[in-house]
This record gives C-alpha cells, structure tokens and sequence, in this order.
C-alpha cells in the first residue's frame, strides 16, 4: 500500500501511465457497478458482483500499490479500528455464522471508499467525474423503470416495482422503498450540484432529468427521503449561500429554489390527484401504528448498550423475523444505536468518527472558492441528509450510503492534491 509521500508524488509520470493502463479494466467494472446499483432486488446483486470482479483484478494487477492520500490516513485507520473492533464482537454473537456473514458484508463495503480514492489518485478528476455519472446514470435508469411502472408498461409482476402492504409505493427493482427514496434523492441532487458547474446550455436539460429523478424519488412516499432530501437541499443552498465562488452558481441556486418551491406547492398536488394518491401522502405524513414500538425499541437498546459495552456481534439487533435467535422484537431503525449495540461503545466512536472526519475535511475544503466547491458542498450536504435519515432506519448495508462516503473521499484527496 502506497502511503503519504507515494501519494504526493504518486509514481513517476511514465509508471503512473503505465499503472492506469493496467487498472483501466478494472475501473471499468468499477463504473458498471454504478451504473446497476438500481438493481438489488435479486442478491447478489450485480452491482455486488462487478464490484467483487473490479476488485479483484485490481488487486491482481496493482498489488500492493493502492494509493493512500496522506490526508485519510485517520479516517482509514478509525475506520480500520471499527473493523478490528467488529470482529471482538463476534465473540460475544450468539450465533457466529450469522454474525460472521453479516460481518462480511460491511467489510465488503466498507472496501469502496479505499477503492474509489485509489482511482481517482491514479486517473484525477475524470475519474471522479466518471464514477459520479455512473451513479447518476444508475439512478436514471430506476427513474425510467419507475415511469414504465406507474404507466403500467413495465414487463413483469407489480410487486417488482411497488412494496409495502398498500402497493403503492415505488420501488422500482429495489426491496425496499426506503432505501430507493434515499438512493435516488442523493443521484438527482449530486445532478443538480454537478449541473452548476457545467455551461448554461447544458443546464436545462440537467435540471430536467434531476427533476424526474427527484420525483420517482416523492413517489417512493418515504418519509426518511423526503426529510433527507430536505436537509440536504437546504444545507446545499445555505453552503453556496455562504461560499459560492460566483453570483451566477448562486443567481442558479436561488433560480432552483424557487423553481423547486412551485413545483411543490403547484404541480406535486395536481400529479398526485392525477394518480389519485392525495389521501396516501396524508396518511403517510402521520405517525404510523408502528413508530411508537420502534420507539420503545430505542429504549431497550440503551439498557443493552449498557449491559454489553463490546456489543452483541454483528447483524444481532435486528427483529425475531429476521432472526430466530434476536433478542429483539424488531429491528433497530435507527444507524447508531445499532452500530453501538452491535459492536459496542468504541466501534460507535470509530465508525462515526471516521465520518466526522470526512465531513469535517470537506466543510474545510468550502473556503477554497475553486470549480469543484458545489459538488463538495451537496456531496456533504446529502451525507448530512443520510445521517439524519438514519436516526429513523438502519443504513450500514446501503450501498447507495458507502459510495457517497467514497464520493466525498475521493473529492478531498483531489482538493489536498491540489
């Protein structure tokens, strides 16, 4: 592994080219696995499976040289604590081999920032600029799926596209649409942030495709999304507020705030009487039955935390359907206090810590005014849109989560290698 000085001065320039010549392949099937991350109906997923591939090879024809800024050596070593910290928790788990599968599978993502960093120190800014659109054409595609779906051209049974008892939410090729809302929340407004660097003809059309992108997003009747997607946009408009290089990326802000209000008061009502779905979103935006059993739920997690400061083992906090042996009537839904339950006090500080981190780099790197600065600023405005997400759901295996951490990563290490 390539460290600190390595990466200042990663490789002379003609092995550099000849490392990107060899990794291509691999980066490559890194892009697919964001182009197919709308597809985790089926597991694996094939997102899971180019990623695997791409890793796998790259581990093959890079070796040991994977590119470390100097700037993550902390995140990657608090994040290297949690994993170490994880494992200590499998010996209190209750049952190993699921502990150890669930295990498995945050190790796998938590591979993705490493990776991503190591690509865009290889090939600079493009590469950040390619995985970005992946994810984003990732996204389009679930948005194009969606409309078939709610046009009733879709090819196949309606529970591949709409969940929940009702029937009536959207989530098109997803299990869950609480993690499709967030999903397509976070592609439609990297697209707007991306959409404020580009020219103005490129604009419009941009700010299109985030519109529909955003809307499949509202009829996915979230309610985590819709707040996610609240605080991330209002945290973006704030952050370009504040320290936006130009008048014009904040006259275009100011532009889609108002655009984005009408839509709201104006059209969502008119498409939702359309769909005949206004009584749905009332009943949606009330306490459901099932939220004071999840509050309850919180509350025995404290008195657990306190009893088992090394946790209980990975993937245990978790409901009795999903696992015989829980101790739990329900799942957590809420990120932090399964991380704390599950792996214990330190692996909460690690984890957490590791993100504080990365937040705190990016909300440092706003007071250089350079080209990139919107995209660094909605990068960690939908991180913080997650994170409160998460008080009400449990998000350690999205994908969608790991790949913005990656997003935000790969971003500091070109601003510090700038």
């Amino acid at each position: 592994m390539q460290g600190g000085a390595t990466y200042a001065k990663p490789a002379p320039g003609n092995a550099l080219r000849g490392d990107a010549s060899v990794q291509a392949p691999a980066f490559t099937l890194i892009l697919l696995s964001l182009v197919t991350g709308f597809v985790v109906v089926i597991e694996p997923a094939p997102t899971d499976m180019f990623f695997a591939l791409g890793f796998g090879l790259l581990v093959i024809v890079a070796g040991s040289r994977l590119y470390v800024p100097r700037s993550l050596y902390l995140v990657y070593g608090l994040l290297l604590a949690y994993v170490v910290l994880s494992v200590i928790s499998l010996y209190q788990a209750h049952v190993v081999t699921f502990g150890l599968r669930y295990f498995l599978i945050t190790l796998y993502l938590l591979l993705i920032p490493p990776v991503f960093v190591h690509f865009n120190v290889l090939f600079g800014r493009s590469a950040a600029d390619r995985m970005q659109w992946a994810f984003i054409l990732g996204a389009t595609f679930s948005a194009i799926v969606g409309l078939m779906a709610l046009l009733h051209v879709a090819p196949g049974p309606a529970t591949l596209y709409f969940k929940s008892d009702d029937g009536l939410r959207l989530s098109p090729l997803f299990k869950d649409p609480n993690v499709f809302g967030p999903y397509m929340s976070a592609a439609g407004l990297l697209l707007v942030s991306r959409m404020c660097c580009q020219s103005a003809r490129r604009r419009f059309m941009g700010f299109a495709l985030a519109g529909f992108i955003l809307l499949m997003m509202f009829l996915a009747f979230s309610r985590g999304a819709w707040i996610n997607s609240a605080i991330a946009a209002a945290t973006f408009v704030f952050g370009m507020l504040v320290f936006g290089r130009s008048w014009r990326q904040i006259k275009w802000v100011l532009i889609l705030l108002l655009i984005a209000s009408v839509a709201m008061l104006v059209a969502m009502p008119l498409l939702l009487d359309e769909l005949g779905l206004t009584q749905f979103l009332a009943d949606r935006a009330r306490l459901q039955g099932y939220d004071d059993h999840r509050f309850e739920n919180w509350e025995n997690a404290f008195g657990v935390i306190v009893a088992e400061p090394l946790g209980i083992g990975p993937g245990h906090y978790v409901g009795r359907n999903d696992f015989a042996q829980s101790a739990f009537d329900l799942a957590t839904h809420n990120l932090y206090l399964k991380v704390a339950v599950e792996n214990g006090w330190l692996s909460f500080l690690s984890f957490f810590g590791a993100i504080g981190c990365i937040l705190a780099m990016l909300l440092g790197s706003f007071f250089r005014r350079d080209a990139r600065l919107p995209i660094r600023i909605m990068i960690f405005a939908i991180i913080l849109g997650q994170l409160a997400n998460s008080l009400a759901v449990d998000s350690l295996h999205w994908r969608h989560l790991f790949v913005l951490l990656g997003f935000a990563c790969g971003e500091i290490a070109l601003f510090r290698r700038a």
